[in-house]
């Protein structure tokens, strides 16, 4: 075989395979002398590099210009150094982004001095792209990780963890972290980060913002439009823009993320400033590391509670036994008295005792009542926490079996009969025998309305009314449960069945645990795990009404399964 015919015959064989061959002088620019047809997989034709004097660093990525540089300069002042591999990025055709890696072969002439370097190029973009997910996972993992140990630190300490380690996934160069008033009117921003107060007119200590959604413009859509948004290009004109506050940080690129809690938006993250494109990847991993965040949020206002609570209880409960013992030692005080001077007389003294003993009867009563409701209080913390920390795994839908709706409350009836007695109140029941049946976990549903009937007793006075109604709308029915206790706040209906909520500017208020403290919220991810929902309503009569709604179980899954 002729060597040209060999010649060609490499050629194809180069030509059609993925590894670009290439010659350059060595000269400043690295003038091109050579490269094979394939180049034409970045986009560029191969005669585009036939003209000598074309240089080939003006494809390679800008960033990595002079890493490139000190390469070939290190290994051919070395005299003993036949090559080099160099990892890099190059600019294609398109004006996208590769990432190349280059095996150089340094060529020297008889006195030893550098005239090209040839070598191959391979495309390893894929395979930069998997090892970088890799590596992301596994930092995304110990941010996860770190989070959940950080129940030791303050809000503010654990919030500008979560916002700087959101910035450093998503390789932003800047980002914020606000929470919504529960009518998601208002913005309140708590953190921002370092490098935008660097390049902000922001007081640091001025935090936190406020800011009315209506007056806020891009960032806003995260409340108005309730999805993820992604702005690769900040400087092309939209609608949705309404320009920057004076000293505010310049931006090429950003991006923001609500997330929810139920149907409520809880978090607004927001980061900018990303040299490459951000993508759905960034979404997903805002989105992961910002659950992380609500979750140790909720779980260390939970427990911060319980541990006051428990306090509470304790201090109570010394209260109570002082009490007790008050009437006796005053009791005796008289005796002693009466044995000294022998005025009273037996009467008098038998009258007494009796309206001490009273007295202390009717505030003993009082402090046990305002005991149970703290120790159930703590119970239903408890509850919350537990909930929050399986994520609703323990509403397990292998358990769920056909449920008899009228002994489900005929049982919960039975679980509150001490309140019931304790306090006189009439439980009245209006459901017919016929009542549909449903399909779910017979444990969790056996909390929830153990936790509603237990709260109207606890709501309602002496001699009050409970009422338990039932009734059937299409494919599903409502369980309304009354009582004759106070109304409900309507400034309170946005917090009842939440764990906890960011209110006021700068502190998770210590009033704002309604749900947890309740069982209310517990009550409402079971209800959402059975494909239902709960509400409250204020009671026209007066009092509070308690709504939970749930599906009908069809016939054709009546006769699958057994009624429990």
């Amino acid at each position: 075989m002729k060597w040209s015919d060999t010649r060609k015959e490499l050629e194809f064989i180069v030509n059609v395979s993925p590894v670009v061959v290439f010659k350059c002088g060595a000269r400043p620019g690295l003038p091109v002398e050579y490269v094979s047809n394939n180049i034409i997989q970045f986009g560029y034709p191969p005669e585009e590099f036939s003209d000598y004097n074309y240089e080939f660093e003006n494809i390679i990525y800008r960033d990595d210009l002079e890493k490139i540089r000190a390469q070939f300069s290190e290994h051919s002042a070395k005299p003993e150094s036949f090559g080099f591999t160099v990892i890099y990025r190059l600019y294609t055709k398109f004006g996208s982004i590769r990432w190349i890696e280059q095996r150089t072969f340094i060529i020297r002439n008889d006195d030893g001095n550098v005239t090209h370097y040839q070598g191959l190029l391979f495309d390893i973009t894929d395979r930069k792209k998997a090892e970088d997910e890799t590596a992301l996972n596994l930092a995304r993992q110990e941010v996860l990780l770190k989070l959940k140990r950080m129940g030791g630190y303050s809000f503010q300490e654990i919030i500008d963890y979560a916002r700087e380690e959101a910035v450093r996934l998503t390789k932003s160069k800047i980002g914020y972290i606000a929470f919504p008033t529960p009518d998601e009117t208002t913005l309140i921003m708590h953190s921002w980060s370092k490098s935008s107060i660097r390049e902000c007119s922001i007081d640091e200590q001025s935090r936190p913002y406020v800011y009315p959604v209506h007056r806020t413009g891009l960032w806003g859509e995260a409340i108005r439009q309730r999805k993820p948004l992604i702005v690769n290009n900040y400087q092309s004109p939209s609608s949705l823009k309404k320009g920057f506050p004076k000293g505010h940080v310049t931006l090429s690129s950003y991006m923001h993320v609500p997330i929810f809690d139920g149907g409520r938006i809880v978090i607004v993250i927001g980061v900018g400033n990303k040299a490459d494109e951000y993508d759905a990847n960034d979404i997903y991993n805002l989105m992961l590391l910002m659950h992380g965040l609500w979750e140790v949020i909720q779980k260390k206002r939970l427990e911060d509670t319980l541990k006051d609570r428990s306090a509470e209880l304790a201090a109570h409960y010394a209260k109570l036994r002082s009490s007790a013992l008050v009437p006796q030692e005053f009791l005796n005080d008289i005796q002693n008295e009466t044995d000294s001077d022998k005025q009273p007389t037996d009467h008098y003294l038998r009258l007494m005792e009796d309206e001490v003993f009273l007295m202390s009867y009717d505030r003993q009563q009082k402090a046990i009542e305002e005991g149970l409701l703290l120790a159930n209080r703590i119970k239903h913390l408890v509850d919350s926490i537990y909930y929050l920390s399986m994520g609703g795994s323990n509403v397990r839908y292998d358990k769920f079996s056909i449920i008899d709706f009228n002994s489900l409350i005929e049982h919960v009836s039975l679980n509150t009969i001490l309140l019931l007695r304790n306090k006189n109140l009439t439980f009245n029941r209006d459901m017919s025998e016929d009542f549909p049946n449903v399909l779910g976990d017979y444990d969790s549903l056996e909390v929830v309305f153990t936790t509603l009937i237990e709260n109207a007793c606890l709501n309602s006075p002496a001699g009050g009314i409970i009422g338990v109604e039932g009734s059937v709308k299409s494919d599903f029915f409502e369980i309304r449960i009354s009582d004759s206790g106070p109304d409900l706040d309507e400034l309170s209906l946005p917090y009842l069945f939440q764990s906890i909520v960011f209110v006021g500017s700068g502190h998770f208020h210590a009033n704002r645990l309604e749900g947890a403290e309740s069982g209310l919220y517990v009550a409402k991810v079971i209800a959402h795990k059975h494909g239902g929902d709960i509400w409250g309503e204020r009671n026209p009569d007066g009092g509070s009404v308690f709504v939970i709604k749930l599906p009908i179980l069809s016939q054709a899954d009546s006769k699958a399964k057994g009624a429990v």
